[in-house]
């Protein structure tokens, strides 16, 4: 049995784990490969006023730091 993920086009996401739990988050469009991931395990670059102008997802940023 594996995990199986649900997602709307407003960036809400359902998962439902391998153990039977149920878990909602948000997700978010990666500004590098352009592919929705979970908000949680990215990282967001903000401007001077905190705005955010780029997120990178968990893989992206992995990337970017191993090059």
């Amino acid at each position: 049995m594996a995990e199986m993920s649900m997602s709307d086009n407003k960036g809400n996401e359902i998962t439902f784990e391998r153990d039977g739990t149920i878990s909602a988050g948000v997700t978010t469009m990666c500004d590098r490969c352009e592919q929705y991931a979970p908000s949680k395990n990215g990282q967001d670059i903000k401007d001077h006023t905190g705005q955010v102008i780029m997120w990178f997802c968990f893989q992206c940023r992995l990337q970017a730091y191993i090059k």
